[in-house]
């Protein structure tokens, strides 16, 4: 009999799930059948294990077997920058696909929603998803318009209350010595820049430092930390996305002449020494490298740059600091960021994945979104404990490194798609309060150890103080307006338009051609595809404002 028609089936899944996760049990009992569901994985590169564990075999792993019955087989991993490789090959050979799984690269994405190989997945989460995750799901109904073809919800977004929104961090041990103030514009910011490359911030004598870094290998927009983003803000327009023009039609940022005079500001910051000179050769990993090398004073990125990499930075000098800062001001005072999508990744599931599978996956997932609407804070202490934290016999927590035998890891990265459940609203309201110094009751702090977070942990107080910092300029936030699936052109052109596009800027930028370049790049853009593409937008956006 098919799933869909198995209405009975989800009545007892539901009635067992609500039975496990009433806050008087937050433990289920161990269960004597086991559900094999398999998956790949991306290795995170802030991913740690410790005890000899691996992806395939660990405290999360071992507990969902245990707990749920769910058997969670890990087919293979691989790297960040080998993964989307190896999911296309997976897509190109015969062999079956592995039950559930993810993907982040939405051109590969694509490819799998159209290749007949994926279940009906919004379907699925309509049958079987808990009225949590429903619930927290339907805060951002915009996730589903990139993953639905032909009316079909073919994948199910992993949502995220972290859209990465950039704020500015500044090393301020080197504002306080420099006798400098925070910048308020990017004139005051050129000014700190400045000092930071060419007045000896660290005291070693030695000029080994500059003032800002970017990461904007292949696009300008992809790395969350080393955003870009926020300099074409400061003059009314970003890259890359596509937003609306005063005839409420989509149009593509970078073919804007607003770009032409962020170009400009760039250019001279790279001729004066002011930002690192492999910037167009970077991704966040090597920006990353370079703030834990103790090289480089601002960085914009989002609240996590606080846990990584600025501890790994404290460990090799404890005297340097990292402070969020609003993002500056252009010159007509218009500020302006990307804001992230509300989804991290798709969520793939197997044509021929078996019933029994299918309810483990979900059985799996409904309890994990349980944990951010419980008031007991330690809902998930049958893995966490021993790893994000130590849970004593008084009830009190300790989750400082040193306090955790072989340290402090984030089990969040063990589960099938390396992140916690995440319900945006309640998330935010919980972090807002502690970042504003507000007793928290016990339902946010459960919000914090779904996280694996201990919210009186100081560590985790640079990372609160972004989120305020952050909230308080949600009105400069820019979304990508096109969230649907790749056009027409896009599939046949975007590649050579792209890589035109990265071209162009990079080749301003660092002065080997003339700013003039920018207005060719725009009419050879619009004549190479680019206004068709447009019109295929546009047609999308019309459609969806039907809906």
């Amino acid at each position: 009999m098919s799933w869909r028609k198995k209405s009975l089936l989800l009545s007892v899944l539901c009635l067992a799930l609500l039975t496990a996760c009433d806050e008087t049990t937050p433990q289920q009992e161990p269960v004597k059948h086991e559900v094999v569901l398999t998956t790949v994985k991306m290795d995170e590169p802030t991913t740690v294990y410790k005890n000899s564990e691996t992806a395939s075999d660990n405290v999360h792993i071992r507990w969902a077997k245990k707990t749920l019955g769910v058997d969670i087989r890990t087919q293979w991993s691989a790297p960040v920058e080998d993964y989307d490789m190896k999911l296309r090959l997976m897509l190109s050979s015969d062999d079956p696909l592995p039950d559930v799984f993810s993907s982040k690269v939405m051109d590969t994405t694509n490819q799998f929603l159209t290749s007949g190989k994926v279940l009906d997945a919004g379907e699925a989460f309509d049958q079987y998803a808990s009225p949590t995750w429903k619930a927290a799901v339907a805060e951002v109904p915009e996730a589903w318009q990139p993953f639905t073809e032909n009316g079909k919800r073919m994948a199910i977004p992993i949502i995220t209350e972290q859209a990465s929104q950039a704020v500015l961090w500044i090393r301020k041990d080197w504002l306080d010595k420099l006798g400098l103030k925070a910048p308020r514009n990017l004139d005051e910011l050129e000014q700190i820049m400045k000092t930071f490359t060419y007045d000896d911030p660290d005291g070693n004598g030695i000029k080994d430092t500059y003032g800002i870094d970017f990461a904007i290998k292949d696009q300008y927009l992809a790395s969350p930390t080393g955003d870009i983003s926020w300099v074409f803000g400061a003059y009314g327009a970003l890259p890359e996305i596509w937003g609306k023009d005063d005839k409420e039609q989509l149009m593509y940022g970078s073919i804007q002449p607003e770009i032409k005079k962020a170009l400009l500001r760039l250019k001279t910051w790279q001729s004066k020494g002011y930002m690192g000179n492999n910037v167009a050769l970077q991704d966040f990993s090597q920006v990353n490298e370079n703030v834990i090398a103790g090289k480089v004073g601002i960085v914009a990125g989002p609240r996590w740059f606080a846990d990584y990499p600025v501890k790994q930075l404290k460990a090799r000098d404890s005297q340097a600091e990292f402070i969020p800062y609003p993002i500056p001001m252009g010159p007509d005072g218009t500020a302006g960021r990307l804001a992230g999508n509300s989804y991290s990744a798709a969520l793939l599931i197997s044509k021929d994945i078996s019933e029994e599978a299918l309810q483990a996956f979900f059985k799996y997932q409904n309890y994990l979104y349980e944990a951010t609407v419980t008031d007991d804070p330690f809902f998930l202490s049958a893995y966490q404990n021993g790893y994000d934290y130590v849970l004593k016999q008084d009830g009190s927590v300790n989750s400082e490194s040193s306090t955790i035998p072989g340290g402090k890891v984030n089990t969040s990265k063990y589960t099938l798609f390396s992140q916690y459940a995440s319900y945006p609203s309640r998330f935010k309201d919980a972090i807002l309060k502690l970042g504003k110094g507000e007793q928290l009751n016990a339902y946010d702090r459960a919000v914090f150890f779904s996280m694996g977070v201990d919210p009186n942990n100081p560590d985790e107080l640079p990372v609160t103080q972004a989120d305020v910092v952050e909230a308080t300029q949600e009105k400069i936030d820019q979304r990508n307006l096109f969230q649907g699936p790749a056009t027409k052109i896009m599939r046949s052109r975007n590649t050579y338009l792209q890589k035109m596009e990265l071209d162009t800027f990079n080749s301003i930028i660092y002065g080997e051609q003339p700013i003039e370049a920018f207005d060719d790049f725009v009419k050879k853009w619009l004549k190479s595809g680019g206004k068709q593409m447009t019109d295929e937008v546009n047609e999308w956006y019309r459609s969806i404002q039907s809906q």
